[in-house]
């Protein structure tokens, strides 16, 4: 917290005439934790384009095992956050230590099985199944949460349905199992995403990340001994591996920093940006074009994300 924040924080506890200690750490706690919207809009659209060429680069490196990819995207922050940590005095071991450890778990499957959708579908509709997260997010939220579902938002689930079965296309190719496996990732991605608007009340973001990437990295690494097919990476395949981690970081660091500055049905919104951030990706490097089908349900889900937004505000 700035020197500045703390006087005016002092200068509404004179002007009321207040001296009490418990009040003042509750007034601190009040401006530590005030939303700033705007910010955590821009932090979640630069965590979109993160995102987006963590799916590129995916593409890049198909040649490297699943697990070997996840150790890689999750090694720059092993070794750099800790470094960090330490230079702020902030503890590695965090505070809410069952919502650290359950967010891990349940990013690390979502991590799984993003990855291998990319590395199987068009990177369109591998993002687009993404997006069907903050669905699963409301969802999640009235079961564990007890917030109430309203009748309006019936329609919106019905239209992210059929836009979902447009991008899936049941029926009309024989593999559906990228399909299935993407839209696990979304709600273990949805489980992950709901812990984060809890634990900004008691850790640090960047203990937040470290957590996740060490876990991920450490889980990743043992299956990766275990099926012994470990492949030493040519050095165009070790930059893009490298990278594949920096930009990860990135993500992961803006993409809690933005649910830490604002409601998640605020910015939930913000991270379908992410599929036309894909659509572009995929067209300049790999020259994907999405068929017509996809396109619709990708725009039918956009529509519904911003429904949903409305919704919200409302």
């Amino acid at each position: 917290m700035a020197f500045w924040e703390i006087t005016i924080t002092l200068k509404k506890i004179l002007s009321r005439g207040l001296i009490n200690i418990n009040k003042v750490k509750r007034l601190i706690s009040e401006e530590k934790y005030v939303d700033k919207p705007n910010l955590g809009i821009l932090m979640m659209i630069l965590a979109s384009i993160c995102f987006a060429l963590v799916g590129a680069i995916i593409r890049f490196v198909g040649n490297i095992p699943l697990m070997e990819m996840i150790f890689f995207r999750s090694l720059p922050s092993i070794l750099i956050l800790p470094v960090i940590l330490k230079n702020k005095n902030i503890s590695l071991t965090g505070k809410n230590k069952p919502l650290l450890l359950f967010r891990c778990f349940f990013g690390f499957l979502s991590t799984v099985g993003y990855f291998y959708t990319f590395r199987t579908m068009t990177m369109t509709d591998a993002m687009t199944i993404r997006q069907l997260s903050p669905f699963f997010i409301i969802i999640l939220a009235a079961i564990f949460l007890k917030e109430r579902i309203s009748l309006q938002r019936i329609p919106v689930f019905l239209l992210v349905f059929l836009g979902s079965l447009l991008v899936i296309k049941p029926g009309m190719r024989l593999e559906m199992l990228p399909a299935i496996v993407g839209i696990s990732a979304a709600i273990f991605s949805a489980g992950a995403h709901v812990s984060l608007r809890n634990l900004r009340l008691t850790d640090h973001p960047l203990v937040i990340v470290n957590y996740f990437y060490f876990a991920s990295g450490l889980m990743a690494l043992v299956m990766l001994l275990w099926q012994k097919n470990f492949v030493i990476p040519d050095l165009v395949s070790l930059i893009n591996l490298i990278l594949l981690g920096l930009v990860a970081l990135g993500a992961q660091v803006a993409l809690t920093k933005a649910y830490q500055m604002a409601p998640a049905g605020m910015i939930s919104l913000y991270t379908y940006s992410q599929i036309i951030f894909a659509t572009i990706f995929g067209l300049f490097f790999f020259r994907e074009l999405p068929d017509l089908l996809s396109i619709f349900g990708a725009f039918l889900i956009i529509i519904s994300g911003y429904l949903n937004y409305k919704l919200k505000i409302e």
